[in-house]
């Protein structure tokens, strides 16, 4: 009953409760009626055999005059007694209940709203962007998202040089926000011209609301170039079993007008064949390129990514004349197998699932950095039952990963040391 009356307005719970005294004054009132109707005391002296007749009510002695408030309140019937003090009760209610009528007008304002919590920033982020197959030719975007609701419609296209190409079927480029991700497969137009060497290709995602991601450079494995590129392309290079889908990007394509001659070596003294970027890691990222090299430059070759498609060289930079260690890309040299099986292969290895990396070999430890499907990590060292290896991801942070997330042929695990 408390619980109730707490939750209803104070005025309503002061009428409840006036109604309940008046209520239980009514039935005790009704109550003394009945009793009034039943045969009086002295009806029933009256009749009774042992008085031999009626009374002489003058012979009874008389009640006193009341002298004071006592007496009289003593005197009252006992539904006298209840409106006596029934009614002034009523009275500081009705007073009450007039009092919170009258300052119900005068009411505090009610407090301000909360204000609403900011939105979350709208960024589209493009993480990958790689020819897929061939037949027909594909193209594979992934990216993140955030401030995007789920089933945002999002449409890919290519650039050439930085201007938008029709390349890619429109109808056969659009995608949606899920969780956060976009997965787009874009297929090619049908009689699209091919693609040209010496160009610039990047992929860039446009929302439906408008927003645009950054630009990413377009990833075309080595042995897909002879369907996705024009007439007076190079041979593809001899590869390797990979370990994983081997990706270079057309920003290290070779131009057409170049004569692509072997590579000599004399020890590992090598000759490049066409000229182009060369990077800090064997992977095409913003911010990683460390010079050039021009076609004719004498390189020393130093060693190899496992699946064969970089070469770390020290190199003459071309920007500034200074001598430097970097990777190139093997399309930019015509190397064959026999010389190929000269170059050491790195502990340099692809990143096979996406996946955290920890500043110990487990998972409780503080994350340091997130590796990603395709890039390339260098592998330090390895616990003793090679199931963790400290690595250097492409942003420079060095920490632990599960080896389940990394494709290390067995000739390169032999390579990196156990952790003392």
């Amino acid at each position: 009953m408390q619980d109730l009356l707490s939750r209803l307005n104070p005025i309503i719970a002061i009428i409840l409760i006036v109604a309940g005294v008046i209520a239980l004054v009514v039935v005790v009132i009704l109550a003394r009626r009945l009793r009034r109707g039943q045969p009086s005391l002295d009806e029933s002296v009256s009749v009774t055999p042992t008085l031999g007749g009626t009374v002489d009510y003058t012979s009874l002695p008389l009640d006193e005059e009341p002298t004071g408030w006592r007496d009289r309140f003593a005197k009252l019937s006992l539904a006298g007694k209840i409106l006596l003090i029934l009614v002034p009760i009523l009275v500081v209610l009705g007073l009450l209940v007039l009092i919170l009528t009258l300052l119900g007008g005068n009411q505090l304002p009610p407090p301000p709203p909360l204000p609403s919590p900011t939105p979350e920033p709208i960024s589209l982020t493009l993480t990958k962007a790689d020819i897929i197959r061939v037949t027909p030719i594909t193209l594979s975007v992934v990216g993140t998202t955030t401030g995007l609701p789920d089933t945002t419609e999002v449409s890919v296209e290519l650039l050439a040089d930085g201007a938008p190409v029709a390349y890619f079927d429109p109808d056969l480029s659009i995608g949606r926000v899920n969780a956060g991700r976009i997965d787009i497969k874009a297929t090619k137009l049908e009689g699209a011209d091919p693609l040209l060497n010496g160009v610039v290709y990047m992929v860039r995602a446009t929302t439906s609301g408008g927003e645009v991601s950054a630009e990413w450079p377009l990833g075309i494995p080595a042995s897909y170039a002879p369907d996705i590129f024009g007439a007076g392309e190079l041979e593809p290079t001899p590869t390797l079993e990979p370990t994983s889908t081997p990706f270079v990007t057309t920003e290290e394509t070779a131009t057409p007008e170049i004569t692509p001659t072997l590579v000599t070596l004399v020890g590992t003294e090598a000759t490049i064949a066409n000229g182009g970027n060369v990077r800090a890691l064997p992977f095409v990222m913003p911010n990683n390129r460390v010079g050039g090299v021009d076609a004719g430059n004498q390189v020393r070759i130093i060693e190899q990514t496992p699946n064969g498609e970089w070469y770390r060289i020290s190199f003459i930079n071309t920007d500034d004349g200074q001598q430097k260690d970097g990777w190139i890309s093997a399309s930019l040299l015509s190397i064959s197998a026999e010389l190929k099986a000269q170059v050491p292969v790195a502990t340099i290895v692809s990143v096979f699932a996406d996946g955290t990396v920890y500043a110990e070999a487990n998972t409780t430890s503080n994350p340091v950095d997130q590796v990603n499907l395709n890039e390339v990590v260098n592998l330090k060292q390895k616990t003793a039952a090679a199931d963790w290896y400290e690595i250097e991801t492409v942003r420079g942070n060095s920490g632990w990963v599960p080896a389940r997330l990394l494709g290390i042929p067995a000739d390169v695990a032999a390579k990196v040391p156990v952790a003392p």
